[in-house]
């Protein structure tokens, strides 16, 4: 792995969590988990949180945050089977969607990957992965069936229906990583499609607040102008924020 893709690495997680209390008195990893955003985990705590991921991935696949965790676990203790498995169930519960998320996971995981392994995930980038019954990547939880190949899992046919999703869930799930262009982007399409959903307006909203990007917000404001539709008053409010910050 080159110095630049340590650091990039590092980079996308915070440091490694302190052993809790609570999993030294023997408490599942459920009551001392909730509600931190740690990525990396000491060594004592690596089976206990890999069984506790594995589970709430299986019992809901579309658990962003776990996968992340899990594949920084894999990567972690360099454990190569584990790696590519949990990147294979992270590239399954996305489908063809979290193109960066996918992309950037597996460009920080290629050295620790069998050159096969990196080959057949970057080739599914662009069209996701799709489910065989009779595929099974060993430690994959989300591929289905007996043992065998990862050839068995076919990249999906770009003429395959793709499900439509709620643009502000998943501007939602961007914001978790961290990817505010990706998110400010998604919502600006969807503000100018869906005017009437003020639930979109005012997350757009946070995120030129929170960034402090006029130059975007003035962009989409008159763009919101120009359409038959009236903008909620949170748009003016930030407007005045902003001139006031000016002066």
């Amino acid at each position: 792995m080159t110095a630049a893709q340590n650091k990039y690495w590092a980079s996308l997680a915070n440091e490694v969590m302190p052993i809790p209390k609570q999993f030294l008195a023997g408490l599942e990893p459920v009551f001392w988990l909730s509600g931190t955003t740690e990525l990396r985990f000491p060594v004592e705590l690596h089976r206990p949180l890999a069984d506790y991921f594995q589970h709430c991935i299986t019992r809901q696949p579309s658990d962003l945050r776990s996968h992340v965790r899990r594949i920084f676990l894999a990567y972690e203790f360099e454990s190569r089977a584990d790696l590519y498995a949990a990147l294979i169930d992270l590239f399954l519960a996305l489908g063809r969607h979290g193109h960066p998320l996918r992309t950037r996971l597996l460009e920080l995981a290629k050295p620790r990957l069998e050159e096969g392994q990196y080959a057949f995930l970057r080739q599914s980038l662009g069209t996701g992965l799709s489910i065989s019954p009779a595929c099974n990547v060993t430690g994959s939880l989300l591929s289905q069936g007996v043992a065998g190949h990862t050839n068995l899992i076919k990249p999906a046919p770009e003429a395959a229906p793709e499900a439509v999703r709620d643009p502000l869930l998943e501007a939602r799930e961007y914001l978790e990583y961290c990817q505010l262009d990706e998110a400010r982007e998604l919502l600006e399409r969807a503000v100018l499609a869906q005017p009437e959903r003020r639930e979109l307006h005012q997350e757009l909203l946070d995120i030129y607040r929170l960034t402090r990007d006029k130059t975007n917000f003035a962009k989409m404001h008159h763009k919101l102008a120009g359409i038959a539709h009236p903008m909620p008053d949170a748009w003016q409010l930030l407007a005045e924020s902003f001139r006031g910050s000016d002066g």
